[in-house]
């Protein structure tokens, strides 16, 4: 008996093993090394006799899997392992030493994923489901044999009672499993049959990977000879002989990366390996907005290591220090106080989580704290937290939110729920470094240990360490500001941005300054307040279906009538979610610009795309013509409201004439609809259609009195046909 240490793999041992020398006797982690050596060598190593170790650690792999499955799942299982080995056994080789068990390319896959492809989370979730655990083990032992083809011909489908399979209804989700076709059982909400519900995407994608990172597989040897040009023709074997993969797994230096260190004997090999690689990071990508949880990698490498030819293998590449000064600097961001804002949303993001997953009797608290020299800043949040599977799969990954993961997406879907959930890009942290040179992390995800993250650059390596002593669910960032190199007053510097960023948050943040006072921020209410002379003022709300928004008319009354309009500029603030965005007037009609503001927060599915800085918003030309249509229906209730004023007092008819006239300037008879029509008062309705009369009687008249109506196409509102029809009769006398 041997005994191996866990740390160190000697080539002896596996050269021992590979000739069937001696016996082994190993943990399960211990053989997982050992195993995972000897693929990446190649090697078939076995122990005495004509069962490989492969072979049997499959089986203890099996073992510990199927624990929880119930007596007739296993009794499936077997079935199908049996059958693939009685129909698909190769004939019995002159050396029974060297025999090949059709079931060692399933087992690969498996101790492949268990090894490390699978993450912590991943295994869990996998384990909470004895369907995953099921169909993970017979997608494996048969995918092999299962083709790429989804349809009837595909031989799990053609021959499932041969194969062992239970029924119709799993094979067909096992061929879905093995082909990754998008259709039959992969389409379903969940892949089930009885009782057993299948997260099938990330079963699926589990096996897709495992047989693409085995290049002892035939399908992964067939994809890259597909890789080739059609002038050099190379069979599997000969492919295989070109190349040795020496290493696989995660790599040793970059967090979240999959590595294999491949030697090459053939420069036409190697291109094609490298296309194998873009594949392989293409499968990946896909399965991580796909599935849930996603994978704790986000790259694929191949460091190939040429013997005998000069490699070329040119394309573009991104500068990680370039990107990052990108993400971190004034290029993207154009003030340093950003960070503010940045560090707010994650906290609403984390307590939104927080709200999805523990609906009943949590209260969702967000705090920012300066010290006595505002010298740092400590924002603090009783949010979800992180544990180190969240830290590794999302916060240290730019460009990934977890908030817009598959498992959020999902989970909130499930429960109904619009969070509404703020992080789109994964880089508003790194705004941070705009105005730290370092940053402390403190953090605890409910039922893992809390966890300390000292950064102070982001180019080099973060300091991780356990929390000491009891630590609340929830996530703390302190800021260690550079010092300031201006006069200005901290204190009106940071407060005054928040209140104006942070107005209408769902979640107040408690300011705790440095003078031992606490502000609350957020949580205003964004109708506009009346002024205590009242009778000027005219608010109106807007009509969205999700989001909320007002409009303020006011005008002038210096004495016992209101006798104009009073001026008003700014335009309308547009929030999201409780967040400053932008402010603009091009929302408005232009005849209205300079008479009224409005505010817009934009919530649930009202949403609209926002720049990387959060500064900008892209509308598509449906949601620009939907929220324009809405502000001009508000425009009509506030316009409506000052005329109702205006005719409960005693106000001279010039100057009502007058009035009138200035609030039909905000409507363009273009873009009355019927509805604003109908709703609009009488007299400002009455000089919208004269402005239309005289506008046909210029431009129309001649060719509608002819019945000719082609130029006019565009007027198809009914009291623009109206109008129009009016022409072919005697003409109306005109309005005021």
């Amino acid at each position: 008996m041997v005994a191996c240490p866990v740390h160190a793999i000697p080539q002896t041992i596996i050269m021992l093993l590979r000739n069937g020398k001696i016996n082994i006797d190993l943990t399960r982690r211990g053989f997982g090394i050992i195993f995972r050596e000897a693929l990446c060598l190649g090697e078939n190593i076995r122990p005495a006799g004509v069962v490989s170790v492969s072979h049997q650690y499959g089986r203890a792999f099996m073992t510990r899997l199927t624990e929880g499955l119930s007596a007739d799942l296993k009794a499936d299982l077997a079935a199908i392992r049996s059958a693939v080995r009685r129909l698909h056994a190769p004939p019995v080789p002159a050396n029974p030493a060297g025999g090949t068990d059709p079931l060692d390319a399933g087992e690969r896959i498996l101790a492949l994923l268990d090894c490390w492809l699978l993450d912590a989370e991943q295994q869990q979730m996998l384990r909470q489901n004895p369907g995953d655990i099921f169909f993970l083990q017979a997608a494996a032992a048969l995918c092999p044999i299962g083709g790429n083809s989804p349809g009837p011909g595909n031989p799990i489908l053609a021959r499932w009672r041969d194969l062992g399979i239970r029924d119709a209804a799993t094979a067909e989700i096992i061929t879905g499993i093995c082909c990754s076709a998008g259709e039959s059982a992969m389409d379903r909400e969940d892949g089930s049959t009885g009782d057993a519900r299948i997260n099938a995407p990330l079963v699926s994608a589990a096996i897709r990977l495992a047989r693409a990172l085995d290049f002892q597989d035939d399908e992964t040897a067939r994809e890259v000879i597909g890789f080739m040009s059609e002038e050099i023709a190379m069979t599997s074997e000969r492919v295989r002989e070109s190349f040795t993969v020496e290493d696989a797994g995660p790599h040793p230096y970059f967090s979240g990366t999959i590595r294999l260190v491949i030697r090459c004997r053939a420069a036409e090999v190697h291109r094609a390996l490298k296309r194998h690689e873009r594949s392989v990071q293409r499968r990946l990508n896909d399965a991580n907005q796909s599935v849930s949880p996603r994978f704790l990698y986000s790259d694929v490498l191949y460091e190939i290591e040429p013997e005998g030819y000069d490699p070329v293998d040119i394309r573009f590449s991104v500068d990680s220090s370039a990107a990052l000064q990108l993400f971190t600097g004034r290029r993207l961001y154009t003030d340093n106080r950003v960070f503010l804002r940045e560090l707010v949303q994650n906290a609403l993001d984390a307590c939104n989580l927080r709200r999805l997953m523990e609906s009943d009797g949590y209260r969702p608290a967000i705090a920012i704290a300066y010290n006595e020299d505002i010298s740092r800043i400590t924002v603090r949040d009783n949010g979800i937290g992180m544990d180190r599977q969240w830290i590794e799969k999302y916060f240290l990954k730019i460009g990934i939110s977890l908030y817009q993961s598959t498992e959020v997406r999902e989970g909130a879907k499930r429960a109904r729920i619009d969070v509404g959930f703020i992080s789109q890009f994964g880089i508003g942290f790194l705004s941070s470094f705009l105005a730290a040179d370092k940053i402390v992390i403190r953090t605890r995800k409910d039922g893992f240990p809390g966890l300390s993250i000292t950064i102070t650059s982001l180019r080099d390596y973060f300091d991780v360490r356990p929390l000491e002593g009891d630590f609340p669910v929830g996530t703390e960032v302190t800021l260690h500001l550079r010092a300031s190199k201006t006069n200005y007053c901290r204190t009106l510097e940071y407060t005054n941005y928040l209140k104006t960023n942070l107005r209408y948050l769902k979640v107040p943040v408690l300011l705790h300054d440095e003078l031992g006072r606490t502000i609350e921020i957020g949580n205003d209410s964004i109708v506009y307040g009346r002024r205590a002379t009242a009778e000027i003022d005219f608010i109106a709300p807007l009509e969205f279906r999700e989001s909320e928004g007002w409009l303020l008319l006011r005008a002038l009354k210096p004495g016992d009538h209101i006798y104009a309009l009073d001026s008003a500029k700014g335009g309308i603030s547009v929030f999201q979610d409780g967040i400053f965005v932008t402010q603009t007037d091009s929302l408005l009609p232009e005849g209205a610009r300079g008479n009224v503001v409005g505010r817009i927060n934009l919530l649930g599915a009202e949403r609209c795309a926002l720049s990387m800085d959060r500064n900008r918003i892209f509308w598509t030309d449906e949601e620009l013509r939907n929220i324009k249509k809405i502000i001009r229906r508000g425009l009509v209730s506030a316009a409506g409201g000052l005329m109702a004023a205006v005719a409960a007092q005693d106000v001279p008819e010039n100057t009502r004439r007058s009035i009138t006239h200035h609030l039909a300037i905000f409507f363009e008879f273009n873009e009355v609809d019927d509805e604003m029509h109908r709703r609009l008062n009488p007299s400002v309705r009455a000089v919208v259609e004269k402005r239309f009369r005289d506008f046909v009687r210029i431009h129309f008249a001649h060719t509608v009195r002819a019945g000719n109506l082609r130029d006019t196409a565009g007027y198809s509102e009914a009291w623009q046909q109206e109008i129009l029809a009016s022409f072919g009769r005697k003409e109306p006398r005109a309005a005021e």
